[in-house]
């Protein structure tokens, strides 16, 4: 098959800084889990390792909290979401900026995420055909072993294109990912004139 490249934004994450992500998140997970045992005799949580080997996650109801990490995790809502990733070109690399507004909602100090990636943001995807529909991220956070990618191209890109502050130099910006159970919203910011440009907003997930 031909690889094809599109014009769009794509930030490629390596192995290693994929698992300190998938780490934070799996640590949240447990410390929102733990805060939820505190005022519940048991939880209902999504087992991401369902017993039968299916490949999608199931609700179970946990009667003592895991001591493992990663196998249980909250439910975020219908949407799912929960965790936002800033990421900025920088002269010297790229880098991430991990939130969580999951932990804000429980109270808990979350763990500091914070990366510097030696490559630049990308000004073109590697697209496989019919496969992402103009959105590159991992669902619900879902981070898998090996490279993980968010980004964006085709009508998305248009829209961040036509835009007054678009620039080909990705170092103005600031793009934010909240990924979802369906869908990512994001969001680019032009840093030097504090402007948001939504670029899911109308998207009806």
């Amino acid at each position: 098959m031909t690889k094809k490249y599109l014009p769009g934004i794509q930030i490629r994450i390596g192995q290693a800084d994929s698992l300190r992500v998938q780490e934070w998140i799996y640590e949240i997970d447990w410390q929102i889990l733990s805060k939820q045992f505190e005022k519940r005799k048991s939880v209902l949580a999504f087992d991401m390792q369902p017993p039968d080997g299916g490949i999608f996650p199931r609700f179970h109801r946990l009667d003592k909290l895991p001591t493992e990490r990663g196998r249980f995790r909250p439910h975020y809502g219908d949407t799912g979401g929960g965790f936002e990733y800033h990421i900025r070109s920088l002269p010297q690399g790229t880098q991430i900026i991990g939130h969580s507004r999951a932990a804000e909602f429980y109270k808990i100090t979350p763990p500091p995420l914070e990366i510097l990636l030696e490559n630049k943001v990308d000004v073109e995807v590697f697209q496989e055909p019919n496969k992402w529909g103009g959105l590159l991220y991992p669902p619900d956070n879902r981070f898998t072993e090996g490279e993980n990618i968010f980004g964006f191209y085709g009508d998305f890109f248009k829209n961040f294109h036509a835009w007054e502050w678009y620039s080909e130099d990705t170092e103005p910006f600031e793009f934010e990912f909240v990924p979802m159970s369906m869908g990512c919203l994001i969001r680019v910011l032009h840093i030097e004139s504090n402007t948001l440009l939504d670029l899911t907003k109308d998207v009806d997930w």
